[in-house]
């Protein structure tokens, strides 16, 4: 078994290394033909290069196919070829130097289709290698594209999030904005409450210097019925230690005594309940 051979072909603006047991000067001219092929489809086609890769393995495999065909009746061709010569060599020993002739031909046919045959497999072997890393660039496309699809998913629900955040962050706002009034509101009563009790204060303190000449007067008006209860008391003693008075028999010339100027003693009594509730 030969040793395979490496060689860096260019194909399409692409380098590439193969490796086989042909002549590497056949498989550089092989890269220049697919090379041509794909060149000039790309002329004609914006397409990228894995969509003219299969627009040039198309045409190779319409060519492979004509070749066969072309192989196909070649080989009918020679068969009947074949068949002539013999019925020609039966017939006539004459023109058997015709025969070989045409028997020449037809090996050359031959030959020369054994050798398209077998530049047809290595092209389909290309072919096959390039639909495979078609493929592989469809597989990695397909993985790009769900990526994406998943990022932009993503992006939808931040999106939301961001929507909902703002409605919240308005919300807020708006309680911030009435907390604001709330506490502008709260902050006037306190200060009109603070007005209010500085007029208390100064009520109040009126009111103690009212208080303090209502308290004098009180007591005084309690010294003085306590005074006065002194000398009722002492009277009353005094009324009872001397008895009762007889009465003087009444004259002519004699006019009644005039009535005591003193109120009575139940009467005087009341009286100072009245005082001793009013100093309570």
């Amino acid at each position: 078994m030969s040793e395979k051979k490496a060689v860096t072909v260019t194909i399409y603006g692409n380098e590439y290394t193969l490796k086989g047991e042909a002549d590497p000067q056949y498989i550089t001219e092989l890269a220049k033909f697919v090379d041509g092929k794909m060149g000039e489809i790309g002329k004609k086609s914006s397409a990228p290069a894995a969509k003219v890769a299969i627009l040039v393995s198309m045409n190779i495999a319409d060519e492979l196919h004509r070749l066969e065909k072309v192989k196909s009746e070649n080989l009918r061709l020679i068969e009947t070829l074949e068949k002539n010569l013999l019925e020609m060599k039966k017939s006539a020993d004459g023109s058997l130097k015709h025969t070989m002739e045409l028997k020449d031909q037809g090996d050359k046919l031959k030959g020369e289709t054994t050798e398209n045959k077998k530049k047809l497999d290595e092209a389909a072997t290309e072919l096959l290698k390039l639909k495979k890393e078609s493929d592989q660039k469809n597989a990695e496309a397909e993985k790009s594209k769900k990526e994406l699809e998943n990022a932009q998913k993503t992006l939808n629900d931040q999106k939301e999030e961001l929507e909902k955040a703002k409605k919240d962050l308005e919300i807020a706002n708006r309680k911030e904005e009435d907390s604001s009034k709330e506490a502008n509101r709260l902050q006037n009563q306190v200060q009109t409450l603070s007005l209010q009790l500085d007029k208390v204060k100064e009520d109040l303190a009126a009111a103690e210097g009212l208080n303090d000449e209502a308290q004098a007067e009180i007591k005084d008006l309690k010294t003085k019925a306590d005074y006065m209860k002194a000398e009722f008391k002492q009277a009353q003693e005094k009324s009872e230690k001397a008895g009762p008075t007889p009465a003087p028999a009444p004259s002519a010339q004699t006019k009644p005594a005039p009535q005591s100027f003193l109120p009575s003693e139940e009467k005087l009594k009341n009286l100072f309940k009245k005082i001793d509730a009013i100093l309570e």
